[in-house]
């Protein structure tokens, strides 16, 4: 039996990957620049920096514009979390409450855009910690932020599992020492073959812990 999950946010929690991959491409598009790609399977998983390494790839002085006119962009078309809310989320964290099991956010997302996501799809009450790659010195792969959630969670990393949807989140996972559920993403392939386990549903993940 399994004291803690520990959630990645973009394409678990919220099916946010797809979001933001075509909001992306909209920008360059009305900017008339052409990305260093256009295949969502480049981008997933990837923390801020190295999505516009991959957009931008050599010239740092446009990338630092094109960084800033985005920061502008992403205010005026900004995701609905509540509209993007994996269906299964608020009945497994109601489960997992009950189990007294204990819930944590791990995401390479901005600090913000998770506290705004708990907030708007009233998420806020069931997690019990929250982290941001913002807050750590080195990003998935890494173990960090995964190393730093169980501490706050008071357990061991044998007592803790992680659900992720990207390759580097796995493998951040199962540095960290945890076991790895990995959500299945309907919409575009990705490499999930180093989780555990391997879910279509968060619900699933009942049976797994």
């Amino acid at each position: 039996m399994k004291r803690s999950v520990v959630f990645d946010m973009d394409g678990v929690i919220v099916n946010t990957e797809y979001f933001y991959f075509k909001r992306r491409m909209q920008f360059f598009d009305e900017l008339k620049i052409k990305p260093g790609s256009k295949k969502i399977e480049d981008f997933i998983g990837l923390t801020n920096s190295m999505i516009w390494n991959v957009l931008i790839p050599g010239d740092a002085n446009i990338r630092k514009t094109l960084q800033e006119k985005y920061i502008k962009y992403c205010n005026e078309h900004p995701a609905y979390f509540p509209k993007l809310l994996n269906p299964s989320v608020k009945k497994l964290f109601r489960e997992l409450k009950s189990k007294k099991i204990n819930i944590a956010i791990a995401s390479s997302s901005a600090k913000n855009e998770i506290l705004r996501m708990l907030e708007e799809c009233q998420l806020k009450s069931y997690v019990d910690f929250v982290i941001s790659g913002e807050e750590c010195k080195k990003s998935k792969p890494d173990p960090e932020i995964y190393t730093l959630a169980v501490s706050a969670l008071k357990s061991l990393p044998k007592e803790v599992i992680a659900v992720e949807d990207s390759k580097l989140g796995i493998r951040s996972g199962k540095s960290a020492g945890l076991t790895v559920a990995a959500l299945v993403q309907k919409d575009y392939y990705v490499d999930q073959s180093e989780a555990d386990y391997k879910i279509n549903d968060l619900l699933e993940l009942i049976s797994i812990i």
